[in-house]
């Protein structure tokens, strides 16, 4: 805070319920003019912006989802300087139209929360991540970035991607010593559901037990529930009222267990989380760490369990050639382009036509990332061309597949080729994302202490033996599942 009111760039890297809200809120009191915080889902914008206006603060946010109407007079506040703070995604800097209504507005700060999704998401689904430095041009203003969880080549990546001037960075402890962090053998999904609810019939407080899948926190969902426990489920399939009434009973008490995807808990201040279950460890330690931790954010002890299997490498492996298809595959999808392109370069596909690429296509249209199209997107190998007089409406597009699950109707796909297929940058991507993988798995193998494992992916020192994981102890809550 003191940096960024002094109008130095600042990076802060605080572990989860370290006040990073408040990193941007005393500053916004302090500074006047408008605080522009860029975050990365709508369920979060709304809880920041309850959260603002609980300080004293004015507060807004903008996203595809609102009406023009809501839009337009959250611009006009903005315009006038009637609001502190306007939350937006960093699909909305791609605007034009908002950034000219930027430049008349009196913007005194750039704050990025969750800046670790410039290196998670930003090379895959979500590649505006990559593009908010590109606003410090119309910005005459210092840029904080905040995020509770990043290793040190993620921090070098924040600072080149905002263009973070002589930040002053302040990288708090990633320990959580009132977590006791276990790994636990997994057998089918159906095994792990039932030893997740003996687990759960013995621990105290509210529970939250991530899936890989939309199909697995279904089936997990309904095993506990049958069983007895009040249980919910939460994915980015569900429609928006659903997750809402789901986030409202979990965070009133109404429900004790939620079963989700990563979809939940970015965001979401319960204090009380005594245990988290991952039915499967995430591909990357950052994602566990980041959805374990929101268990005893008020400091009390809380449990921390995974479930792993040497088969569970197939499906972090199956997510990978998803969002970084192999070199190979890549080069034989951008050679078909070619043979189905017109004299223009450009591939259009409707109804039946090319009924071998239509799948890929329609994969490319859901925005998520994934596919062998969006990967040849991400490396400039093939374009975008939006049809006549669609423009920002496309812009739009994309905010609402990064801020809010929606489902493209049909419509007629047209993608530019390019000649020229570079793939150096899709063969560093996929071995940095391999590279995680393999953390996982030897976080999961591994003999020495779960704590002092994870603080030293984390770039931290922690003691030989942490005395309540399972390796150095008997953890707390599930020393036999």
């Amino acid at each position: 805070m003191r940096a960024v009111l002094d109008g130095r760039d600042a990076l802060g890297v605080l572990p989860t319920g370290g006040g990073k809200s408040v990193c941007y809120q005393i500053p916004a009191l302090a500074l006047g003019g408008l605080t522009l915080v860029v975050t990365p889902l709508v369920s979060l914008m709304e809880d920041q912006v309850g959260r603002a206006q609980e300080a004293g603060l004015a507060s807004a946010y903008l996203s595809a989802t609102q009406d023009a109407a809501t839009k337009r007079a959250t611009l006009d506040a903005a315009r006038r300087g009637r609001l502190d703070i306007l939350f937006v995604s960093p699909e909305r800097l791609d605007l034009d139209a908002f950034i000219s209504v930027l430049k008349g507005c009196d913007v005194r700060l750039l704050a990025v929360d969750e800046a670790h999704c410039i290196s998670e998401w930003g090379h895959d689904f979500r590649p505006a991540f990559r593009r908010i430095g590109s606003a410090r041009g119309v910005l005459d203003c210092p840029t904080l970035a905040l995020t509770a969880t990043a290793t040190p080549a993620v921090r070098g990546d924040i600072l080149v991607s905002l263009r973070l001037r002589d930040p002053f960075i302040v990288v708090r402890s990633f320990d959580r010593p009132n977590l006791s962090w276990s790994v636990v053998p997994g057998g089918s999904l159906r095994q792990r559901a039932a030893s997740t609810y003996r687990l759960l019939r013995r621990s105290p407080g509210c529970a939250v037990v991530y899936a890989p899948t939309r199909r697995a926190v279904e089936r997990v969902r309904d095993a506990l529930a049958v069983r007895g426990l009040a249980t919910e489920a939460y994915h980015a399939g569900l429609p928006g009222h659903e997750r809402s009434r789901v986030q409202a009973a979990f965070m009133e008490g109404r429900c004790r267990v939620v079963v989700a995807t990563n979809a939940f808990g970015m965001g979401i201040d319960k204090a009380d989380v005594r245990t988290v279950v991952h039915v499967h460890l995430p591909g990357t330690l950052e994602s566990y760490y980041q959805e374990a931790g929101r268990a005893g954010r008020d400091g009390q002890a809380a449990e921390c369990v995974a479930f792993h299997s040497r088969q569970d490498r197939r499906l972090s492996l199956f997510f990978v050639d998803r969002t970084h298809p192999p070199p190979r595959r890549l080069r034989r999808t951008h050679r078909e382009l070619q043979r189905v392109a017109d004299p223009r370069g450009v591939v259009c596909i409707e109804g039946r036509t090319h009924p071998a690429l239509a799948s890929l296509f329609e994969e490319w249209a859901e925005g998520t990332g994934s596919g062998a199209l969006a990967a040849l997107e991400r490396h400039g190998a093939v374009r975008a061309v939006p049809a006549r007089g669609r423009g920002a409406s496309a812009s739009e597009g994309a905010e609402a597949r990064g801020t809010a699950a929606t489902t493209p109707g049909s419509h007629t796909a047209r993608l530019g080729v390019l000649h020229r297929l570079d793939l150096a940058s899709a063969r560093k991507l996929r071995g940095r994302a391999l590279g995680k993988v393999d953390a996982v798995q030897r976080y999961a193998r591994g003999r020495g202490c779960r704590r002092r494992a994870l603080l030293g992916y984390f770039g931290e020192d922690a003691p030989e033996r942490c005395g309540s994981c399972d390796r150095c102890g008997a953890p707390r809550l599930c020393w036999r599942v």
